[in-house]
């Protein structure tokens, strides 16, 4: 049985403290006003300006969108939300995710997946069984908890999708970002919010097949990618954007993924598991090769 996560009180340790938090659905304009505050500190933004302001998420609550939160119910503070509006594309309405965030102080405590679960279990309610976001493909954790938490899929990467933004996280890099499709009742993602569904080891995708191909220069920088024709292929991607900058490699791990990506996602396959070498800590898309309604299914890779 799938659990329910919206209008449920959960038990959480933020900041040293047992926090009571309420997670539900936002209307009311004195808790939207305090997303903006989870926004200025979830991306370290210098300028409240940058947020989406409070007025906008109103528009979207009151008007086919979705917006949820995580609220500590002895203090009122926001820690974490989710937000979105109505689409349409050829196969008919879907929910857009446009951001999710955490509080700084409350970065890995589950909030965000809890806040992602409630927004997938309210876009149900309305009849919606598809959402959509966009995520950056070169940012480890995101990757690993789009693709290994929530089980979302991918066939579509978009260069510099934004354009050039001045924030502290995307400066002067270019905006590269994976298309994602959350198929919001499908085993796969049902079986991820139940914690049933693991991210294959990197010992077991090897054994399935699955061939690196980002290749690395002798200063062990990445500097070109191998065309391979097997059914599973693992695209390196940097364990930090931070170490990564710090070395002057950051342009270049960018350039090598969006070209491997691209051609193999023009050859059919689906990024669909993010993979963890724990021995070394390196980070790894899993492609697949093979139908959507397979790997929705929950299928998992198997050795060879």
């Amino acid at each position: 049985m799938t659990p329910e996560f919206l209008g449920r009180v959960f038990l959480k340790e933020i900041g040293g403290k047992l926090r009571r938090i309420e997670v539900k659905e936002v209307a009311d304009p004195d808790d939207i006003r305090k997303l903006v505050d989870v926004q200025v500190s979830a991306w370290r933004m210098q300028d409240r300006a940058e947020a989406v302001p409070s007025h906008v998420l109103k528009a979207a609550s009151d008007n086919s969108g979705i917006v949820v939160s995580a609220f500590d119910i002895d203090t009122g503070e926001a820690l974490a939300f989710a937000w979105g509006f109505l689409a349409m594309d050829e196969r008919g309405p879907y929910h857009y995710s446009h951001q999710s965030a955490v509080i700084e102080e409350a970065k890995g405590s589950g909030l965000g997946f809890i806040v992602k679960q409630a927004q997938r279990e309210a876009a149900m309610r309305r009849g919606l069984r598809r959402a959509k976001w966009t995520f950056d493909p070169l940012q480890a954790l995101n990757t690993r908890f789009n693709l290994g938490k929530l089980g979302v899929v991918s066939w579509e990467y978009q260069v510099n999708y934004y354009g050039y933004m001045e924030d502290s996280i995307n400066r002067g890099l270019r905006t590269d970002r994976l298309k994602a499709w959350w198929f919001l009742d499908s085993e796969r993602v049902l079986r991820k919010a139940r914690g049933e569904l693991k991210s294959p080891s990197y010992e077991s995708a090897l054994a399935a097949g699955a061939e690196e191909v980002i290749e690395f220069d002798s200063e062990g920088k990445p500097c070109g990618f191998r065309k391979v024709d097997g059914d599973l292929v693992l695209i390196e991607i940097p364990r930090s954007i931070e170490e990564a900058r710090a070395r002057n490699s950051v342009e270049i791990w960018r350039n090598c993924t969006a070209e491997a990506m691209i051609y193999y996602m023009g050859r059919g396959y689906i990024d669909f598991e993010a993979v963890v070498d724990e021995g070394s800590g390196r980070v790894f898309h899993l492609l697949w090769r093979n139908s959507l309604e397979d790997i929705l299914s929950g299928s998992s890779i198997k050795c060879q």
